[in-house]
């Protein structure tokens, strides 16, 4: 005999240490929790799984009129992209977009993301390349950052809107900041 939706529900509550409204939602559709279930054994953080569920997915899920049982997503791809989040290879937002493609298509999100040209620039010569660009292209933002570390926004923003967002933030930061500090010295 099956488990019981009642008796599902205090157990995911228990066994992941996840909230009780979440394990409610999750269990009122057996294949959601099984998605559920299935996501969280390869993954070890069993609220984050929860959470890109019952936010993203439901929600997207709802927008292309699909329950978990007809869409193409699978646990092992749902996970590969949480896992890139993790790695730096695409942001949360770029999860976001790429997901419709992953429920209706079922392909890897390193694939779509790749497809798209939306994995992370982590390449400390490219960014240190168009951070060069941006430098030159705003020179007076430059000077403004040499005075005020509050402009050293605009340059970062500068960076992100040439790489369409796809530059490590921190990285970004890290480079621009090293820039700076030469050019202090410089002068």
């Amino acid at each position: 005999m099956s488990e019981l939706p009642d008796s599902r529900k205090e157990r995911l509550v228990k066994q992941y240490k996840i909230p009780q409204y979440d394990a409610e939602v999750l269990t009122s559709d057996k294949t959601l929790a099984d998605f559920f279930e299935k996501s969280a054994k390869l993954y070890f953080n069993a609220k984050k799984v929860a959470n890109w569920i019952l936010s993203d997915v439901l929600r997207r899920l709802h927008e292309e009129n699909l329950d978990i049982d007809e869409a193409k997503i699978t646990p092992h791809i749902f996970v590969e992209m949480i896992k890139l989040i993790d790695d730096g290879m695409i942001s949360g937002k770029i999860a976001k977009s790429i997901l419709p493609e992953m429920i209706r298509t079922g392909k890897s999100p390193k694939d779509i993301a790749l497809k798209k040209n939306m994995i992370r620039i982590s390449s400390y010569a490219e960014i240190e390349r168009v951070t060069e660009q941006v430098f030159n292209e705003h020179p007076q933002a430059v000077h403004d950052a040499l005075i005020d570390d509050k402009a050293l926004h605009y340059l970062v923003g500068q960076l992100m809107k040439i790489t369409k967002g796809r530059a490590d933030p921190k990285l970004a930061n890290l480079i621009i900041r090293k820039k700076l500090d030469a050019k202090k010295k410089d002068n």
